[in-house]
Parts: structure tokens; sequence; C-alpha cells
């Protein structure tokens, strides 16, 4: 099995087969991003979190990195989730601007958690999404599957 590769402080699946069936599952995730050393958070939802943090990096005077993420399984899910994940944040009077807070990871994460319990939406953890990519890949080698990308 080959390493994953780390992107802005998460693995991420490393081969080509990997992506493609990541892509193909069209996940949103809800994240907390920031400066490696935490504060300002922003949080938000995304279908393509690599390009997200992309494109926020030219207005960061640090490195970016993820700090928390959750996957839904699909944006619908994972906007509504970020949207309560605001709400409550800003029911602690932290925001700076647009969707950045004044907040460590862990109040960001905590934020995210009980979004996420108060949806009920099913959600997946960051290792749990590496983990159905990899399993699907398995299932799809032992059928004799193929998944070409147009």
């Amino acid at each position: 099995m080959q390493k994953p590769d780390v992107v802005y402080g998460l693995p991420w699946p490393s081969t080509k087969p990997e992506r493609a069936i990541f892509d193909e599952l069209k996940y949103g995730s809800v994240y907390a991003v920031g400066p490696v050393g935490g504060r300002p958070l922003r949080i938000g939802a995304s279908t393509n979190l690599k390009k997200r943090v992309e494109c926020l990096q030219p207005g960061s005077w640090k490195e970016l990195t993820v700090h928390h993420v959750i996957w839904a399984t699909n944006d619908v899910f994972a906007n509504r989730i970020a949207a309560d994940a605001v709400e409550i944040l800003d029911k602690s009077n932290r925001r700076l601007t647009g969707d950045w807070f004044d907040i460590t990871p862990e109040f960001a994460a905590q934020a995210i958690r009980l979004a996420c319990e108060r949806s009920n939406f099913p959600v997946l953890t960051h290792g749990e999404m590496l983990a159905k990519v990899r399993d699907i890949r398995q299932t799809r080698l032992d059928k004799g599957i193929v998944v070409r990308r147009k």
C-alpha cells in the first residue's frame, strides 16, 4: 500500500484510482482552516477542499492548514452543517469578518461536532472517508472492476 499524500495537514488519497473514487463519491466537507498555529479560523463547506484552501492561501500571511474536517454525503448536508456551526459560533460573539472567527481549533471542532449532532445527517471523519475510499477500491479490485476517468 502506498503512503498517502499530506495536503494542508491532512493525509490524502495518493493513487490515481483512489482519487477517482473520492471524486466519484462527491462528498461535501465542513472545515475549520487557518494558519498553522491556529487563530483566526475560517469555518465553511466545500465540495473541493483542496481547491478551497488553495484559494484562501493567497490572502493569508501564514501557511494555512486544515485543523478539522468532517465529510457529509453531499454538499447540501455539508452546507447545512457549516451554517449551523457558524450559528453556534455567532452566539459566542467571536466573528471577525465573513466566515473568519477568533477561536481555537478545539473550539471550532466542538462547534462542528455539535452542528453534526443537531443535524443528524450521516457524516464521516477524515480517517473514515479515507478508509471508505480504500475499501471501495479493494472491493473493485476483488471484483475486477476498473474505473476510468473521462
